[in-house]
């Protein structure tokens, strides 16, 4: 009897090719976990454009495959290679260029599998024309369609005549070892990670909101963790001269590349809050933050909802509000055990919801109508 065919799970960007960050999310992920769980030959192809892929250590048996270019043309022929291993074929976001792709996919594999990851906010969605042909001939080639937000999800329903499955960014326990909080342990710490200083993210808020209110809470400090772009180290210099009493209080650590520092970043602090103007779902720091139990505090982003459990282990503040942002801070400081019952029930909340087992396994099931395991 002739070996049984390996199945294979590709992903390929809509831009030149991936990020190292994009390895150990959503993105490499899911492939990922396809292999680890189901024994599928995972695959991430794109361009190089970065210098090094440390995360690659972190998705072991996952092959990052790098491509001449990031032309649309390379990767129509990378497709034709190997579409005969494309069992599952993994796109992110919605692109005019995945059209292409898809079309060539189906040529090839009518009998494959597509995923698309619908990478939504709001502002996004109403800038696409849903039931415009060439849109539809790209869902209709797709065996599921996902959001990263129940609101995104309801919103979609409206707009979009295909089923839109709730599929969450989630948390994965890479340092493989007990995530558990010590609530006992944790300290008075304000939390926000991230690529630090990109415009969408309004890291400043936070900032200029700490310092509004950081005598009402002497004993709380605040640690941004992730790389800063260069356009907004002079914002951080300037933030020091005019408040340099903070310099004790505030800490920029630089990018964490260890998932073991990182996780111990998560499980000290006691709030994490998030400023961005705009995200596509739920944020994986939120999904990290939840798991080890802290307090969330977000901007009103469209999965606000799904990121304090209805308010059930965090606070919502409209976007850009810096006065709300204060204010919420202030008072939180103020009442320890609205944080401890918000992060005890975090834990759970994102045991049930943000874990990617869970997540994977459901979304394998709804791919082959099976459990797998």
């Amino acid at each position: 009897m002739a070996e049984k065919k390996r199945r294979g799970v590709y992903t390929l960007p809509a831009y030149a090719g991936w990020t190292n960050q994009q390895l150990t999310k959503n993105c490499g992920l899911v492939p990922y976990l396809f292999h680890k769980y189901y024994g599928f030959h995972a695959v991430m192809a794109g361009a190089k454009i970065e210098d090094s892929y440390p995360y690659m250590k972190y998705v072991s048996g996952m092959d990052v495959e790098f491509l001449p270019d990031g032309e649309l043309s390379t990767k129509l022929d990378y497709i034709d290679a190997h579409a005969e291993d494309m069992d599952l074929l993994i796109l992110h976001g919605y692109y005019p260029n995945y059209e292409a792709m898809v079309k060539r996919y189906r040529e090839h594999r009518p009998d494959g599998k597509i995923y698309l990851e619908l990478d939504l906010n709001s502002w996004l969605a109403d800038r696409t024309s849903w039931r415009m042909p060439n849109v539809a001939a790209l869902l209709d080639a797709c065996d599921v369609i996902g959001v990263a937000g129940r609101s995104m999800q309801r919103y979609m329903a409206r707009k979009c005549p295909y089923k839109i499955e709730f599929i969450p960014n989630g948390f994965y326990n890479f340092a493989d070892t007990d995530y558990t909080p010590d609530f006992a342990a944790k300290e008075n710490i304000i939390l926000t990670v991230g690529r630090i200083g990109l415009p969408e993210k309004n890291n400043d808020l936070l900032l200029e909101a700490f310092a509004t209110v950081a005598d009402e809470l002497p004993d709380w400090s605040l640690r941004v963790v992730g790389g800063i772009e260069a356009p907004f180290r002079p914002y951080v210099e300037s933030y020091f001269a005019r408040f340099p009493a903070l310099r004790e209080r505030v800490s920029f650590t630089g990018l964490i590349t260890d998932r073991n520092r990182l996780a111990e970043e998560y499980k000290r602090a006691k709030i994490f809050v998030l400023t961005s103007i705009k995200e596509g779902g739920t944020p994986n720091v939120i999904a990290e933050a939840l798991s080890a139990g802290d307090y969330i505090v977000t901007s009103s982003i469209d999965a606000a909802a799904d990121a304090v459990d209805e308010g059930r282990c965090g606070e919502v503040f409209p976007i850009a509000d810096r006065e709300r942002l204060a204010n919420v801070l202030a008072g939180l400081t103020r009442n320890p055990g609205r944080i401890a019952q918000g992060g005890h029930h975090a834990v759970e909340y994102a045991g049930d919801v943000f874990d990617y087992g869970v997540i994977v396994r459901r979304l394998y099931y709804l791919l082959y109508g099976e459990d797998g395991i």
